[in-house]
């Protein structure tokens, strides 16, 4: 006797990856040339931590 064929109605739903890595792909594009530049800074205030990011991020660096 033949089996009969397994029929598959819509889709097998998907995890969560496939979104979240498009996400993280999209937001590292927006982001290039943003942020600190590596290494350690020491600074004698928040204020002159501040003004030094925003230096940085006015830049482009």
């Amino acid at each position: 006797m033949e089996k009969p064929a397994i029929k598959i109605l819509g889709h097998l739903r998907q995890t969560s990856w496939p979104r979240f890595a498009r996400l993280q792909r999209t937001a590292a594009r927006l982001a290039r040339g943003r942020g600190q530049p590596k290494g350690i800074y020491k600074f004698a205030s928040n204020e002159a931590c501040t003004v030094w990011t925003e230096s940085l991020n006015r830049t482009g660096k």
